[in-house]
């Protein structure tokens, strides 16, 4: 593993790999780190130096572990969400069948009345 080098300027800081080039800030994915960012270098796989440094400090990454917490809550409500939201769809569609039913008695109502209507009259 390389520490490279680090130049300063007034307001922010420049890493450079051992490459010599600018080091990018990367954010980690591995399962250990998952979240916290650190330098690595910029040059294509095949010409990579290796060059490694965290962008934080250890005790910084308790706010990634924060994070991670407050996104899987968010997930977890995200899901009820979602659960909730089907269930209100099939209440609506219950609903919107027992509307056309009652519509359709009503309208059979309507018509034996008049029905009825007509036989009085008629008779």
């Amino acid at each position: 593993m390389s520490t490279g080098s680090s130049k300063t300027h007034k307001m922010s800081s420049v890493v450079n790999c051992d490459c010599g080039m600018r080091a990018p800030i990367c954010i980690s994915n591995r399962p250990w780190s998952r979240g916290r960012r650190f330098y690595g270098c910029s040059q294509l796989e095949e010409n990579r130096c290796n060059f490694f440094q965290w962008y934080d400090k250890e005790e910084d990454n308790g706010v990634v572990e924060d994070l991670k917490d407050d996104l899987e809550m968010l997930q977890i409500k995200i899901r009820k969400f979602e659960i909730e939201n089907k269930e209100l769809k099939e209440l609506v569609k219950s609903l919107k069948a027992k509307s056309v039913k009652r519509r359709n008695k009503a309208v059979f109502y309507k018509l034996a009345f008049f029905y009825f209507l007509d036989c009085i009259c008629i008779g």
